[in-house]
């Protein structure tokens, strides 16, 4: 896992020194609220949507419509199950709680391209990939079986910008994504997001 996480830093650093070196733009910086919604094999553990998210990011601005840049998010899911009879295999039985504790923090590598130079609305679309760092915590009554891995992940994103002023990149977010997210062999994280903030320059 820490070689992964190495790799991926060098590489973020390089791309972002690159670009900006380039770049006559100001760097923009994205902070937000977000909400996510389980979807597919995910939803075999948690079904509950989680509420506890946040997201930010940098961005370079290549042009007026297109920026590259790097984020990060993190989203908190809980869900705790009824008193059940679960079968442990070999003929016997435990009745317990359980509950299931995941937690999500994708960095990665994000491209966002803006439909619209002009208008009170400006529609765009986005794509990134990276790191997913997940933390998986099952609680079979007062035991858990914590486990924690790193895993490729990527997503697609659109929504709109709404402008606060003509001058500045200041900016109302407002937007929905996709998230591709493997765990283990079977057993994907995926899930759906909305997610709002604002957008502004840092010089």
């Amino acid at each position: 896992m820490r070689s992964l996480f190495k790799y991926f830093a060098a590489v973020s650093l390089v791309l972002v020194m690159c670009v900006q070196a380039k770049a006559q733009n100001p760097v923009e910086l994205n902070i937000g609220y977000e909400m996510n919604i389980p979807s597919g094999s995910f939803r075999n553990y948690i079904t509950n949507p989680a509420y506890k998210g946040f997201t930010a990011g940098l961005a370079v601005p290549l042009n007026d419509q297109l920026s590259l840049g790097l984020s990060v998010a993190y989203n908190d899911y809980y869900q705790k199950y009824p008193r059940a009879v679960y079968d442990e295999g070999k003929g016997s039985a435990i009745s317990a709680v359980i509950s299931n504790s995941i937690q999500q923090v994708p960095i990665m590598i994000t491209a966002n391209y803006t439909l619209l130079k002009k208008g009170f609305i400006r529609p765009y679309i986005g794509a990134g990939g990276g790191l997913n760092v997940i933390s998986f915590d099952q609680y079979l009554g007062e035991y858990d079986n914590p486990q924690s891995r790193a895993k490729v992940t990527a997503e697609g994103e659109a929504g709109f910008y709404i402008p606060l002023s003509s001058y500045s990149a200041t900016a109302i977010k407002i937007g929905a994504n996709y998230q591709y997210a493997p765990y283990a062999k079977g057993i994907n994280l995926d899930n759906w997001g909305i997610h709002a903030g604002i957008r502004f320059a840092l010089r």
